[in-house]
């Protein structure tokens, strides 16, 4: 099947390229991309191959590219007014991330035909995390894990807390969560592995999805669902590990930790602790998931002097460290 072209147009060099260079590095655009600096070339190319999407600075949208016959045009707004009537404008000074972002999720929202579902060709490792116990570094464990593994993986982090906080410690803002991922899971799910390279954001190399706004959102999620679409993300995407932060606040907790690769339980060295994983491990067994217990590893985590500052500074310090240690001795040790 000829893949589609997505043309690029900017008179900018230099942004142009790296723009294209970004995009290239995204597997799951489903484009072939070509530059062009000036719009005669455009046209020339235009005449002769179909361009299926067309990406477009402000300065260079002229009336002869407007009776181009182009399915999609979306516009790289710079001047800060809306320009070119009837057409998309985005913004073209944000990330090239979030430009990314843009198109695929104005282009999947009017594309006619799916398009090509991908393989991964191995199956993802999932690693769960969970405790009973509160206060206790599971969300820094579990993105510390997360982009240290994806220093040479690629790897998607989920979280499933009530309130994560991470759109404050991040200070973004979040269009998207989990909830729209599920949306489409279940109206257009051969569109999923594209409407999901459009939604998921990304800290130090490690890629995840925002969580959701309100908890409530999560209560009307089956544990069988929850699967279903993790099943999917690893038949449609080419990722690699798949990093579980999760709460009881899930349908199905302990259906999904059996499933999980592994399982890393954070607690802390106090009676109050130790009652809690007790009461949780005992609920395990009167519910015959001894094997999830079985398998778990339960680990107290030592007073650290300092944490970083940041969440893309988790790869540094003295934390990286111990989690690095349990990466190469317990999960890469288990895959060789």
């Amino acid at each position: 099947m000829t893949q589609k072209v997505l043309a690029v147009c900017d008179k900018e060099e230099k942004y142009l390229y790296r723009l294209v260079e970004y995009l290239e590095n995204r597997e799951l655009l489903p484009f072939s991309i070509c530059a062009f600096t000036n719009e005669r070339a455009l046209r020339k190319f235009s005449s002769k191959t179909q361009i299926e999407l067309l990406l477009i600075a402000e300065g260079s949208y002229e009336e002869e590219i407007k009776a181009l016959p182009i399915a999609h045009i979306l516009l790289l707004n710079e001047s800060g007014n809306e320009a070119g009537e009837g057409i998309k404008n985005i913004n073209k000074y944000q990330s090239a991330e979030g430009i990314f972002r843009e198109i695929m999720e104005n282009y999947m929202g009017n594309a006619q035909v799916a398009p090509r579902r991908l393989q991964s060709g191995s199956p993802i490792k999932i690693i769960g995390n969970y405790t009973p116990v509160r206060r206790c570094l599971q969300t820094t464990f579990s993105l510390t894990m997360g982009q240290i593994l994806a220093k040479e993986h690629k790897v998607l982090y989920m979280n499933f807390e009530s309130y994560s906080g991470l759109s404050y410690l991040l200070n973004r803002e979040f269009s998207v969560d989990i909830t729209d991922v599920l949306y489409y899971f279940n109206c257009e799910r051969e569109k999923l592995a594209y409407r999901l390279a459009g939604m998921v954001q990304s800290i130090n190399g490690m890629d995840f999805i925002p969580p959701v706004v309100s908890y409530q959102d999560l209560c009307g999620v089956t544990g069988e669902q929850w699967l279903h679409l993790f099943r999917e993300v690893e038949a449609s995407t080419s990722y690699e590990y798949l990093i579980l932060d999760l709460s009881e606040q899930m349908n199905g907790l302990f259906n999904i930790l059996r499933q999980c690769f592994k399982v890393y339980t954070i607690t802390r060295e106090d009676g109050f602790a130790a009652a809690k994983i007790k009461q949780y491990e005992a609920m395990l067994c009167m519910s015959d998931y001894e094997d999830v217990a079985a398998k778990t590893k339960k680990w107290s985590l030592p007073v650290f002097h300092r944490l970083p500052d940041g969440l893309d500074q988790l790869t540094h310090g003295e934390l990286a460290g111990y989690v690095k240690k349990i990466v190469e001795e317990d999960i890469y040790e288990q895959t060789r």
